[in-house]
């Protein structure tokens, strides 16, 4: 079976050297929550900031197998121990014995981190300000236009190996025009007054995203204020 995990929350529990405690009411409502804002999502497993697995593992992880019936266990190196955050992903198997010492074992199973284009160039973006001290700059029409300048460059390459190939001087191969024939015709034909209004109509959605973003937050200081003086 193959789970895709899209979305998580998080799970309010403390853990100390002699017990481990989970506030099971808040990860119950905020599930529910997440399942009204979403009816085709559910819950599928946990995860924990750390790779070690241990006894709490296990009695937060019989918690969740009321949740679902095969919870995946997904572990995150926050520490970056191995200079890169490690994910890991368990599943459970019972032992022991019957009407006797029961327990479970976590088994690794294999797993494959894909992302969104959006997503990707937002990594895209954080990566290149590896090892810049300087605040970067979330300007979005710098980001459009380094975009662009790459879709041009990786045009530009395609462009000359059909060029190559057309010529007699690459070989032909039939799965990768295949794949071209597809990407061309995924374009859609828009003139660029089309373009233009669409682009006009993100920037003015996006104006009032931020505008009632300002509301809310001042709403929220308000808010503050008053609990504080009553």
């Amino acid at each position: 079976a193959v789970v895709s995990t899209q979305s998580g929350h998080y799970g309010r529990d403390q853990e100390t050297e002699e017990e481990v405690s989970m506030d099971m009411e808040y990860a119950m409502r905020i599930g529910e929550l997440q399942k009204k804002v979403n009816t085709s999502m559910y819950t599928v497993g946990w995860y924990s900031s750390g790779i070690i697995i241990n006894e709490y593992s296990s009695l937060i992880h019989a918690f969740y197998k009321c949740q679902c019936p095969t919870p995946v266990h997904l572990t995150v190196d926050t520490q970056l121990k191995e200079q890169k955050m490690k994910i890991n992903t368990h599943i459970s198997s019972q032992i022991g014995v019957k009407n006797g010492t029961e327990g479970c074992i976590f088994t690794p199973v294999s797993h494959t981190i894909t992302g969104a284009e959006a997503d990707q160039v937002s990594l895209k973006f954080f990566q290149g300000l590896r090892g810049n001290k300087k605040t970067p700059n979330f300007n979005d029409q710098e980001q459009i236009i380094t975009s662009c300048s790459e879709m041009i460059a990786q045009i530009n390459i395609v462009m000359g190996h059909v060029k190559k190939v057309l010529s007699g001087e690459a070989p032909s191969d039939k799965e990768l025009g295949r794949q071209l024939m597809e990407v061309v015709q995924s374009i859609p034909n828009l003139d660029g007054d089309t373009i233009t209004n669409m682009l006009n109509s993100h920037m003015q959605d996006l104006l009032a995203v931020e505008y009632l973003t300002y509301l809310t937050r001042q709403q929220l200081a308000i808010s503050a204020r008053i609990n504080q003086i009553l």
